[in-house]
């Protein structure tokens, strides 16, 4: 393991940047299809990762005593000097595409759309970044039951509201302060510090199957198999005062758990095929590599909306079978994240604006 860094949290940012950004180029082929079956179905493979995202930042950054005024000062301007720099690019490379910026018209529409809607999980984790120093302060004076006390009423409200939603019964009990981005904050930190007694395979294939059976059982629910906002994408901050894309559904909740657990557990393995999995992801250049994206995570997913902008000209025009479709998804999601992987190193070795790179 390298200097203080653990190695399953840099294993999880990695893949979960990945699947941001497999989501937000299978976006820009919704209708394509192969033997009859939408593409844009598999887009639930990759949902785990902004709810991934989440539980990382409540794992590094609850239970670390410090004063507000200490918190803010040190993260905000992290989080807030590379989405100015990175929104700055993007709109550039939008008036370029688009003329977007031609006129007063232009003008409107810039001010209308980029301060409060350009890259949506900015917005949302700024909030949370708000609520973290309070938040602190019930895990810092919590012990291990009290804390699951919270996450049991996140899934049960969770669980709740998206029955209610489903079957459109009227309610008025507010949970929404579980049920919401806090959910996977507090979820994260508590499998980070919960150890279960169990063999460490064994939890590892638990863990598996569970991460399998609930994708193969969202996808199920695109396909028209089982109902579908029974099982996908309850977000519960979708209002005419607020709009989010986290997914807090039960089963989104749950398949996230696993596959945090799944990655914890098998950089524990010591014996089976897992063991070798977990030799594979040790190795120094696996390490080295995850590490690299692991830090330049947050640049990337900031940039990488400025490669894939131009699919939203490019796509409609491409005449491709639906086998062509899925094989361009693939090698457009891998060229993405290495292209931005190497952009967000770049920028970080240029002494002037390295602070805006996003890498930490």
């Amino acid at each position: 393991m390298y200097k203080e860094r653990i190695n399953y949290y840099d294993t999880l940012r990695t893949l979960a940047i990945l699947g941001i950004i497999s989501t937000h180029v299978f976006q820009r082929w919704p209708n394509a299809a192969v033997l009859g079956i939408n593409i844009y179905s598999f887009i639930e493979i990759t949902r785990f990762a902004v709810p991934i995202f989440l539980m990382l930042s409540g794992a590094l950054l609850l239970n670390r005593p410090m004063t507000i005024k200490e918190f803010l000062k040190k993260r905000f301007p992290r989080l807030t000097y590379p989405f100015i720099f990175y929104m700055i690019l993007y709109v550039v490379v939008l008036a370029i595409l688009a003329n977007a910026l031609v006129g007063f018209e232009g003008l409107y529409n810039f001010f209308q759309y980029v301060p409060f809607c350009y890259n949506w999980y900015f917005w949302m984790i700024a909030a949370v970044y708000l609520s973290i120093p309070i938040i602190d302060k019930f895990i810092q004076n919590s012990n291990i039951k009290e804390i699951e006390y919270f996450v049991a009423i996140c899934l049960i409200g969770s669980l709740f509201y998206q029955i209610t939603y489903y079957f459109n019964i009227t309610h008025f009990i507010n949970l929404n302060f579980f049920v919401g981005p806090l959910a996977y904050i507090v979820i994260g930190y508590y499998l980070s510090v919960k150890s279960f007694k169990y063999d460490n395979n064994k939890i590892v294939g638990f863990a598996f199957l569970i991460v399998i059976l609930l994708t193969v059982l969202k996808i199920s629910g695109h396909l028209g198999l089982v109902p579908y906002h029974l099982l996908c994408n309850y977000e519960a901050a979708k209002s005419s005062i607020v709009f989010s894309y986290l997914d807090l559904g039960f089963i989104e909740m749950i398949r996230s758990m696993a596959f945090f657990i799944l990655f914890k557990y098998l950089y524990q393995s010591s014996s089976g095929v897992f063991s070798k999995v977990k030799k594979f992801l040790e190795n120094k250049i696996i390490l080295s590599f995850n590490q690299s994206v692991s830090k330049s995570s947050y640049g990337m997913y900031l940039f990488h909306h400025t490669l894939i902008e131009p699919l939203i000209i490019i796509a409609p025009q491409l005449i491709l079978t639906g086998t062509e479709t899925a094989l361009l998804i693939v090698l457009l999601s891998l060229a993405v994240f290495l292209i931005s992987w190497i952009v967000v190193l770049i920028i970080n070795r240029i002494p002037i604006i390295k602070n805006f790179s996003g890498y930490h």
